[in-house]
């Protein structure tokens, strides 16, 4: 990394970047703004437009199509190749229009995840989106959040920094200030000259601080290091690589048959040119030539329906695993609660006050001045010109109840600034600031906060302190005067109880029916928190996932539990408390031990192991740290728990349309390239020609296919159990359903078309058993469909089936097309056949799929009884 200062103390900084410790104002940063550029990295060369065409020929299905367009041409039927040619173009219109907008698509969900910096500007600390840093600003960084610029620390509270994304260094690494004034000791070195920087990317794990920007965007060592890269090759979905297997065996099948019908042709003495262009027909006939077009279009709709719910899909495989999340772990803070936190409560310890705290009785206004002017010393949330609060939910709750008081944060910091500070980390569980005249405060868990104290305050003096008293404090807060030599370990104990607050956070609306919704689908929650026991517990109860006499699981009895008792535990509790980062790992890795799809919420840095490790890690996107959020596979954009019930209930919906798609396109295409194969093999005249095909092919995936993706979901979608992660995108009960369906086709298109061949012309026996294809295939979307669902689908469904039958009127009607298509007028007298064919076809498909109905509705009874007896 070479983006090093030379610098050896801060005012080497702040004269080279001309700065200063408070920072820019608002004309400067503007200034700055212009000259260097937004902080962003140079987007990558966009792919050209003729290169992106191109690629959708890259498909193996459209392979074929090239070639049987070639050969149509060859074989003297310029028409034929023309169709074909024409086809084959609108379906790579279709598909280059489609991943143009796809693009544009999740550029835009892209920029709901813009990462924000605490940037100070105009002498006050602003959350600003990142790309608005310049040279210049000072910026708050702490645990949780990616570096947006490389900066030069003017303050490090026990900081460290992954930089494993630059350097490849597996461990944290600890970060210092620059000094403020050249010292004989100071070194110049390199390393000491990096161990006071902080690069644009890295995450920080530890701590918090102050740095100034000295490179922004492109200047960056990542931005250096993006220069040197080449471009790598997107990833592909598990999906998409099942849906390419899938062309490549219909690809192999096409290639088998097509041989067959050449060679039965020509063992039949039937000419080399006839044979061909049966071998021709055949290919065209079982190529669904729009089915990746239509399967994009259905993924694409799915993850916008979920962004507009506010579930943003950072990976596309989300989409095929959330619809088999069996378990849902989920955080309270934010997520099962509106994350607006307040003061409900005071205790001091002769007396409790309830809010609103505007008046306070007077003998207790002593006593809430001193607790509250320790909630905001002991405090890095901050409150702005418009009572706007940046920071912690629950520090932000502190200082309104200072301001509540009558008390101005600002005024209390300004006369007490602060010397130090000890960070809030999760394995001390407090908070501590070291300020002017050896004044010390801690905040913290109550339990922890309890065993430092050995007096608490009373108007009148102190007193030994009554620990059992506070054991049901929450948040308790401590002061104490500290010689230096102390204030290093303030965990050695020896302070002064102030008094405790109680938080108030209540359930987000919904999320009572968000819960319950899981239940029926069959999916098991647990929440999983490092609040108080009793807290998370009164929370759960009333939202009605944990009954009273459940227990609640705690670090300590997690930690002591054998692997067996854990194992049981994962099972059968519903919720965890005063958890700790490696308890949440652990839990995600026995629940997948036990055959679970895990998702699992979280929003801190040390949350990232566990939603790295889950099957769906959920971020949120407010409250999230940038740690969480790029170890997430989604992101919940206003944190809301009920957002995962809707993003799991698409997920199910997505998969299970793309799978009736399938359903319907492939018996659809095997059945007109199977009429071609048995007129082959039995050596009769071709029931459809290959720019029948064409016609009924185009109908079918530009009109009847693309039904399924607006399909909504079934009523009952959320009352199965989840499908089986392993489970084939086709099982085989599906390929029998749909090989019967097939032959019936089959067996009804060409006794129709000989039985009318006695009695009418080629073309107009041709033209019935065209039409008879085409009702079959509609009969089949609508048994597919199964019952109206009041939304957009049904909308399309009713057009989709209005043009198809109105194109295939035209089809044997207008007389341009008759000579195209070699077809004739259609005949009132075969209505009765045409309607025979579809009921025939309906009834069979309500009987081939109405029993996969029934049991998915047997299985969603059961499913909530499953969900119960995995944790019974």
């Amino acid at each position: 990394m070479k983006n090093h200062t030379g610098h050896r103390e801060l005012s080497e900084v702040f004269v080279d970047v001309g700065s200063s410790p408070q920072g820019l104002n608002s004309a400067e940063a503007q200034a700055r703004l212009t000259k260097f550029g937004p902080n962003r990295l140079p987007a990558s060369p966009p792919k050209p437009w003729w290169r992106r065409f191109l690629d959708q020929f890259r498909n193996p299905l459209i392979a074929i199509l090239v070639l049987a367009a070639f050969l149509s041409w060859l074989l003297g039927h310029p028409v034929d190749s023309g169709v074909i040619w024409a086809v084959i173009l609108i379906n790579t219109i279709l598909g280059f229009v489609q991943e143009y907008r796809a693009e544009n698509a999740v550029a835009a969900l892209q920029s709901l995840l813009d990462p924000k910096a605490l940037v100070l500007r105009d002498g006050r600390w602003q959350a600003m989106p990142a790309t608005g840093i310049v040279p210049g600003d000072v910026l708050a960084v702490q645990a949780g959040e990616r570096i947006s610029a490389d900066l030069a620390l003017i303050e490090a509270h026990e900081l460290s920094v992954d930089e494993s994304m630059l350097s490849g260094e597996s461990l944290p690494v600890p970060k210092a200030a620059l000094p403020r004034q050249r010292s004989a000791t100071t070194d110049a070195a390199e390393e000491t000259q990096r161990q006071s920087m902080v690069y644009a990317g890295t995450l920080v794990t530890a701590g918090s601080g102050l740095g100034m920007a000295l490179f922004t965007g492109a200047a960056t060592e990542i931005g250096r290091i993006q220069a040197l890269m080449t471009s790598l090759p997107p990833m592909q979905t598990p999906l998409l690589r099942r849906v390419n297997r899938l062309a490549g065996i219909l690809s192999a099948a096409v290639l088998v048959l097509a041989a067959l019908a050449l060679a039965v042709g020509l063992s039949h003495g039937q000419g080399l040119e006839s044979t061909l262009l049966a071998a021709v027909s055949l290919a065209v006939a079982i190529i669904p030539e729009g089915l990746p077009a239509v399967i994009s279009i259905t993924l694409a709709l799915g993850v916008q329906r979920m962004a507009r719910r506010g579930a943003i899909l950072r990976q596309l495989p989300a989409v095929e695993t959330l619809g088999s999340v069996t378990v849902i772990c989920t955080d309270k803070t934010g997520t099962l609660t509106k994350n607006r936190m307040q003061v409900a409560t005071a205790l001091l310890a002769e007396s409790t006050i309830h809010a609103p705290f505007a008046a306070p009785p007077p003998q207790d206004r002593e006593g809430l001045t001193k607790l509250a002017t320790a909630a905001v010393l002991c405090n890095d949330a901050q409150i702005g010109e418009q009572e706007e609060a940046l920071g912690d939910p629950m520090e932000q709750a502190l200082l309104h109840f200072a301001h509540h008081l009558g008390l101005l944060s600002t005024a209390i910091r300004e006369t007490h600034p602060r010397r130090d500070t000890l960070p809030f980390q999760h394995e001390r569980k407090f908070m501590a600031t070291a300020h002017d005249e050896g004044h010390v405060f801690l905040k913290g868990a109550p339990e922890v906060i309890l065993e430092l104290c050995d007096r608490e305050w009373h108007p009148h003096g102190l007193h030994a302190i009554d620990r059992n008293s506070w054991r049901e404090r929450i948040d308790a807060l401590a002061s104490g005067r500290s010689p230096e030599a102390s204030w290093e370990e303030p965990s050695q104990g020896g302070w002064t109880l102030l008094g405790a607050v109680a938080l108030l956070d209540p359930p987000r609306p919904g999320v009572r029916e968000a819960i319950q919704r899981c239940v029926l689908a069959g999916i098991r929650m647990q929440m999983i928190t490092g609040d108080h026991p009793r807290t998370a517990a009164a929370i759960a109860r009333h939202l009605g996932f944990m009954a009273p006499g459940d227990a609640v699981i705690t670090h300590e009895q997690w930690t002591a539990a054998s692997a067996a008792e854990r194992r049981h535990l994962a099972a059968t509790t519903k919720v965890f408390a005063r958890v700790h980062p490696e308890d949440k790992l652990q839990l995600v890795e026995i629940l997948q031990q036990q055959g679970e799809i895990v998702a699992m919420t979280g929003d801190g840095v040390n949350d990232a192991p566990a939603l790295r490790r889950a099957d769906i890690g959920v971020a949120m996107g407010r409250s999230g740290s940038d740690v969480a959020r790029e170890a997430a596979a989604m992101v919940l954009s206003d944190d809301h728990f009920a957002h995962i019930v809707d993003a799991v209930a698409e997920g199910r919906r997505v998969y299970a349309n793309i799978r009736k798609t399938l359903q319907f396109m492939l018996p659809t295409s095997f059945a007109q390239g199977l009429v071609v194969l048995l007129a082959v093999l039995v050596n009769t005249e071709m029931p459809i020609t290959p720019l029948q095909i064409l016609w009924v092919n185009t109908l079918t995936a530009s009109t009847m296919a693309l039904v399924f993706a607006f399909m909504g979901g079934d009523r009952r979608l959320m009352e199965q159990a989840p499908r089986p992660p392993r489970e084939a995108l086709i099982p085989p009960a599906l390929w029998r359903r749909m090989a019967l369906f097939t032959v019936l086709t089959v067996a009804v298109v060409f006794l129709i078309f000989h039985y009318h061949r006695f009695s009418h012309s080629l073309a107009q026996s041709r033209t019935l058993a065209v039409d008879a294809l085409m009702i079959m295939e509609a009969a089949l979307l609508i048994a597919l469909y199964g019952r109206p669902r009041k939304d957009r689908g049904d909308a399309v469904a009713g057009l989709a089936l209005l043009l198809c039958l109105a194109s295939q009127y035209l089809f044997g009607a207008v007389p341009s097309l008759q000579r195209l298509f070699a077809t004739a007028n259609p005949d009132g007298a075969d209505l009765p056949i045409l309607l025979g064919a579809g009921i025939l076809s309906y009834g069979v498909a309500r009987i081939l799929w109405g029993a996969e109905s029934r049991a998915g509705a047997t299985s969603g009874n059961d499913a909530s009884q499953k969900a119960d007896g995995k944790a019974s």
